[in-house]
């Protein structure tokens, strides 16, 4: 546009709901094609509408309206878009003509003529009185017969600023529309704008700040303040993070406003923030409370729409992007640097680095991707983990080149170029060289190929490499009131404010305790060893674990008493009443120090424990109510394998793996309606996760059962999961794609095939081959007959001799 002269009209048409007309509505259903009875059904709705004007206190007589739809209707704003689709498409025809000159993104590619959302309307032309006129004349036509109206009130007309003033003011006089400099703000911030600086998120840091100000901090506990930082502020500031990558200013000023509402202000002042900023933005499986910090959850949200410029979604915003900046290039070298670019495309390329650590290509043939020169198997081409030279006739080989369709992989062409993890990682990893789907890239760092805001968020902070502690994971899953929790997780870390903690913070001089003298008052002290407190455990734990009980260090305490076995006389859930037992403990101690109301001991002592075994019997009743109502209910039943139908054969079908991502392996066994062996084999593949190994188990399984002449086959399974992804038809960008399509491929097959799952008790066939598989080399092989070790299990599934399991248990018909 800098070299364009263009203008921009953005006109709202007026009051929409009561002027649209019923046979241009009729007119409309009749052009998108729906059958005359959808017709019919849709005007009856919107034509048999009565209304009545409450006038004076009193209803006049019911009015029958001749045009409109009704205001509240959920189906009214399908209809008023489907009705300005009409003037999109008169809008488009008189492009076509050349009649209308649409604003030119680049010299020769992507026009824009016109933006919708929802009633208000975005029009791009030339600068010309001629463009005027049919501007005009487009909206004329389109009100005439629809029975809008423009509301040229609320309708302004911007132009490039390399228009002379006088001729802007000509066509604003022509348009009876009047100049502005800008188009207002679009979800917060301006449509239009220059420089970025600080000063263009002024109104954005001073709205959340609002916000969280109409709520009285002082009147709401911590975990209520933490509660509305997350949902409230961080909610507020989700559209600019999505589309703009903010200043760090900016990104500072909201952490702080976040911050002071949380710890509080007093005269102006922030209080004392007991816990550090960095341990509150820390996850909550480390540590910390799991709030984002502002600069980082704008980074995991720009990942988002890089995301969609990498893959080239099929969306406007994208399309304008990647025509105007993107060129030819492909995958995440789309995301470049180009002189001269807008925010937004910076904001995205500053994304390409996170984006590279999810990245990955779903290969289904293999044909158009490279075997050495893209990341495929690896987030990182495979010549950068080879441990000697490859040469150039190799290094421009496709994956495709590499597989042979009747013995897999030609290890010999590479596996003495590349680590043996990596090779054992390829030896699983499948190629079907008969899908007719392009290799295309997905997010590796999900189950299901879909990029997701919070993986990429975890990928900055780079959790998956950490193992969390089972004591926070235990904190939040604790049955007490948030505050409760958010108490326990700030005790755990010794960050309550005692008088330890404010001596050392120079809030204090004496750090002793105030029925103790001479006794620091530590975390510990003031939940466990003050003479108060101990009355009160020593009633509640029971004599033969006090001595552990008192001996136990911070760290040691805290863990041991968070679990769920009990160490006190207490029946219920042991971490949750301990959990309301420090707290209660915590508050009589405040209200002691504070408000000067201090209970005799056996008064606190009775105090303390009658609260706390109030909320944890209320608790405890409440999950056990629940549980009896929820599908999670257990039941014991006696599970065995079953002969198949007469005629048919049962296939079993089992998959290993040696820890995450080690060498997974297959076991399969075919069996007639006797129950005597027909065929069976096992499999050690490569590394690899546990449910690809099922898979790998299911496609084999299938194989060899078509090969021996099953035609009904029922094909049975301990993973629900492998089961649910060949039913559930997944895109091709799961991660497991190719393999599925695969199976599908065979299950299409002139055979009849019934999925059934089955537990491990009825499975113990299959499972002895898939763990016994590990000890083969690597490859597939057939079992004519049962191994002897196997003898005794095929008896006992013949006798059907069944084992007691505890399953779901299933609701009465």
């Amino acid at each position: 546009m800098r070299t364009q002269q263009k203008l921009i009209p953005k006109k709202t048409p007026i009051t929409w709901i009561s002027r649209l007309r019923w046979d241009f509505i009729r007119d409309t259903l009749i052009e998108v094609g729906l059958p005359s009875t959808w017709i019919s059904r849709i005007m009856t709705c919107v034509e048999e509408n009565k209304m009545r004007i409450n006038w004076n206190g009193k209803l006049t007589d019911p009015i029958t309206p001749s045009r409109g739809v009704r205001q509240g209707d959920p189906l009214s704003p399908y209809l008023f878009v489907l009705c300005m689709e009409r003037l999109a498409h008169r809008i488009e025809i008189a492009v076509a003509d050349r009649q209308w000159k649409p604003l030119s993104v680049t010299s020769h590619g992507f026009k824009l003529s016109h933006l919708f959302f929802a009633d208000d309307l975005i029009l791009f032309a030339e600068a010309g009185s001629k463009q005027i006129d049919i501007i005009k004349q487009c909206l004329e036509d389109f009100c005439s017969s629809s029975g809008q109206k423009v509301n040229l009130n609320k309708s302004v007309l911007y132009v490039s600023p390399n228009i002379r003033r006088d001729m802007a003011q000509n066509l604003s006089n022509r348009a009876n529309i009047p100049l502005t400099a800008d188009l207002g703000r679009y979800l917060g911030l301006n449509a239009i704008h220059g420089r970025v600086t600080k000063t263009r998120y002024k109104e954005l840091v001073l709205r959340i700040q609002k916000k969280l100000a109409t709520w009285k901090s002082n009147c709401l506990s911590l975990a209520s303040r933490i509660t509305m930082v997350r949902s409230v502020a961080s909610s507020m500031a989700v559209y600019p993070m999505f589309s703009e990558l903010l200043p760090a200013s900016v990104c500072n000023d909201l952490d702080r406003i976040n911050r002071q509402f949380i710890w509080g202000e007093e005269d102006g002042k922030s209080k004392f923030h007991p816990v550090a900023w960095e341990l509150m933005t820390t996850p909550k499986s480390q540590g910390g409370i799991g709030i984002r910090p502002t600069k980082l959850a704008n980074q995991a949200m720009l990942a988002k729409g890089g995301w969609k410029l990498t893959t080239r979604e099929d969306s406007l915003w994208t399309k304008l992007l990647l025509e105007k900046y993107g060129g030819n290039r492909e995958g995440i070298n789309i995301l470049q640097k180009k002189q001269g670019s807008s925010l937004a495309w910076r904001s995205f390329v500053s994304t390409a680095n996170l984006l590279k650590k999810g990245l990955a290509i779903n290969v289904k043939s293999g044909r158009n991707t490279h075997f050495w020169l893209d990341p495929w198997i690896l987030q990182v081409p495979l010549i950068e983990r080879a441990v000697a030279d490859v040469s150039e006739d190799q290094k421009h080989k496709t994956v495709a080149d590499m597989w042979d369709p009747e013995s897999g992989w030609r290890m010999e062409e590479f596996h003495h170029l590349l680590p043996n993890q990596i090779t054992d990682k390829i030896r699983a990893t499948p190629i079907d060289p008969l899908a007719m789907e392009e290799d295309r890239s997905f997010w590796s760092l999900t189950t299901n190929g879909h990029f997701s805001v919070q993986s990429a968020y975890k990928a900055i902070l780079q959790q998956q490499e950490q193992q969390p502690s089972q004591i926070w994971k235990r904190i939040w899953k604790l049955q007490v009131p948030e505050r409760v929790r958010v108490f326990v997780w700030m005790a755990a870390h010794g960050k309550i404010t005692t008088n330890s903690v404010r001596k050392h913070r120079h809030l204090a001089q004496d750090d002793s305790c105030p029925d103790c003298p001479g006794a620091p008052e530590t975390v510990l002290h003031c939940l466990r060893d003050c003479h108060r407190v101990k009355v009160v455990w020593n009633r509640t734990v029971e004599q033969q674990n006090q001595a552990e009980f008192y001996n136990m260090s911070h760290e040691a305490w805290f863990k041991e008493n968070l679990k769920d076995d009990s160490t006190g006389s207490w029946t219920g859930n042991w971490n949750s009443f301990f959990s309301l037992m420090i707290w209660y403990i915590w508050k009589c101690r405040n209200e002691n120090i504070f408000r000067g109301i201090k209970l005799s001991i056996p008064t606190f002592c009775h105090y303390v424990t009658a609260k706390a075994t109030d909320w944890a019997k209320t608790w405890d009743s409440a999950s056990k109510t629940l549980s009896t109502s929820s599908p999670h209910r257990r039941e014991e039943v006696l599970v065995g394998w079953s002969k198949p139908p007469v005629g048919w054969h049962k296939l079993n079908t089992d998959g290993a793996a040696q820890g995450h991502q080690g060498i997974v392996s297959t076991g399969g066994a075919l069996r007639d309606h006797d129950g005597m062996w027909t065929g069976g084999f096992i499999s050690k593949l490569g590394s690899g996760s546990a449910i690809l190994a099922e898979l790998w188990g299911i496609l084999k399984g299938l194989e060899l059962a078509w090969k021996k002449g099953s035609r009904f086959l029922i094909l049975e399974s301990d993973s629900q999961l492998a089961l649910h992804l060949i039913e559930k038809r997944t895109d091709n960008v799961h991660p497991h794609s190719t393999i599925l399509g695969a199976i599908r491929r065979l299950l299409a097959k002139e055979w009849v095939v019934r999925l059934v799952h089955t537990y491990r008790e009825g499975n113990r066939v299959a499972d002895w081959l898939s763990k016994h598989s590990l000890i083969y080399p690597f490859g597939t092989f057939e079992l004519d007959d049962p191994p002897s070790e196997l003898n005794r299990i095929c008896c006992e599934d013949m006798l059907r001799v069944s084992f007691p399991r505890q399953v779901p248990q299933r609701d009465a018909p």
